[in-house]
Formats: structure tokens, C-alpha cells, sequence
């Protein structure tokens, strides 16, 4: 669950820009980071040619838009499911100085955060930023927030943060949705299906959106019958049989 920087990407983000703004010019006086990613995709083809090439063609995409952060945000989530967190980090600088209010950059900050000394201060600041902001403008923050104290182990802070931003924004499901599947994770089965049912309740005319809660739920009640037959029939498996034999050599008392 392991989920923020040099000056040279500060650097690498200028020469992009550079790059956007006279690409032809960058591409004669500067062929350094062609060459650069062309030593990187030999290397890769060696090591982990599958992880790599896909990585390779989105650094170049970041490259050839950085004013467009999908691709950014795409090669900085990778390296981080590659388990590259140094090379994540170093993505997130960039997307921090063109686009620090963006909740997708502001997750990924916290993804970082997590497992690490600044966790604390990560879920400190959030807390406070939760707090600043006005009521029914904070459905992303909140559930950051909620994030960030399940983590933290604070099941019952984030239960109460789902429920107050679920009843701040009464017609999303999103809250209502996480703090079910809170419930799920502590084996609370009711109250986990009492939460679907209340967040299909806030979908509108659409069937298929309905359904698709109907096939969260029964996947989730199926789960927790696997598990209680799991818990209840490995007891039995270990209890010992009656000592039968030593009862038969015990001599008779006179």
C-alpha cells in the first residue's frame, strides 16, 4: 500500500517547455534527451523489457505535451506500480509546479506520503485543509481525508468523515460506496449491504448503474459466506480425537 526533488527535473521541465515552444529549434541545438532514452530502452530491454518500453513511450509523451499533465500523471503512477517511488517522486515535481491544486496530483502526493515519516503531517494537513473548506465543496478532500485516516488506522474517524461528506453531497455515491467497503474490510457484512443499498438508492433512473451495485453486493455477501465457512471448518479440523486408548489403560479404582 506503499503510496512527494532535484533540481534536474526542475531542469527537465524547462527544456520541455523549450521544446513546445520551438521544437525544432530544441530538436537541432539539444538531441541530448533523444539520446538519453535511447540508452534507457537498451538497458530496458535487458532488465524488464515489458515494465520498461510502455514507461519509455509515456516519458516521451510527457515530453512532447507537458502542458497536457495525463500523460505526467500516467508515467509518474507507473513508476509507482513498478515500485520506482524515487522515479514517481521525481515526476511529481513537475506536476506540482504546473498544476499543485489538482486533486489527481494532490492524490499522488499522498500515495508517496504513506508508509513514510510524512504521513502524519500529510493526514495533519489534510485534516486542516477539510476543516478550511466550506461545506459541499469538499467531496474529493473528504475522501482523501477518509483515505489517509484508514491508513493512519483511524477506521472510525474515516467512518465519520464518509458520513459527513456522504450527507454534505446527497446525491454522490462516492462516500457511501468507500464507507461500504470500510465495513466489508471488518468483516461488518450488514452494515456493509445496508451502505449499497443506501448508495443504490442515490442513482438515478439508470438500471445499469443499479445493477452493477446489485453485482457489488452479492459478490460481497458470496465473499463473506466463503469466509465464515472458511472460519468455522478450520476449528473443527484441528480438535484432537478422544484418547480412547489411554481411558482403557487406566486401571479401575478399587
Amino acid at each position: 500500500m506503499g503510496l512527494g526533488l532535484p533540481l534536474a527535473l526542475i531542469t527537465g521541465w524547462l527544456v520541455a517547455q523549450s521544446a513546445d515552444q520551438n521544437p525544432k529549434l530544441t530538436q537541432q541545438s539539444n538531441p541530448q534527451p533523444k539520446a538519453r532514452l535511447k540508452r534507457v530502452k537498451r538497458s530496458a530491454q535487458t532488465k524488464f523489457p515489458e515494465a520498461i518500453e510502455p514507461e519509455q513511450r509515456l516519458e516521451q509523451r510527457a515530453l512532447s505535451h507537458p502542458r497536457d499533465r495525463r500523460w505526467r500523471l500516467l508515467l509518474a503512477q507507473t513508476k509507482l506500480q513498478r515500485g520506482d517511488r524515487d522515479g514517481a517522486r521525481h515526476e511529481l515535481i513537475t506536476l506540482q509546479a504546473l498544476w499543485p491544486n489538482r486533486p489527481e496530483v494532490q492524490n499522488l502526493q499522498l500515495l508517496l506520503d504513506v508508509g513514510t515519516k510524512r504521513q502524519a503531517t500529510a493526514l495533519k494537513q489534510t485534516s486542516d485543509r477539510f476543516k478550511q473548506t466550506p461545506k459541499g465543496q469538499r467531496l474529493a478532500l473528504g475522501l482523501r481525508l477518509a483515505d489517509l485516516q484508514r491508513l493512519s488506522g483511524q477506521d472510525d474517524a474515516a467512518i465519520t468523515t464518509y458520513r459527513l461528506i456522504g450527507a454534505e453531497s446527497p446525491k454522490r455515491i462516492e462516500p457511501l460506496l468507500a464507507l461500504a467497503l470500510l465495513h466489508r474490510d471488518k468483516g461488518q457484512n450488514q452494515q456493509s449491504q445496508k451502505v449499497l443499498l443506501r448508495a443504490r438508492n442515490r442513482l438515478p433512473g439508470s438500471e445499469q448503474d443499479k445493477q452493477k451495485i446489485d453485482q457489488i453486493a452479492v459478490r460481497w455477501q458470496l465473499d463473506s459466506f466463503r469466509k465464515g465457512a472458511d472460519r468455522t471448518a478450520k476449528p473443527r479440523a484441528t480438535v484432537p480425537p478422544p484418547p480412547t486408548k489411554a481411558r482403557a489403560e487406566t486401571p479401575p479404582k478399587p
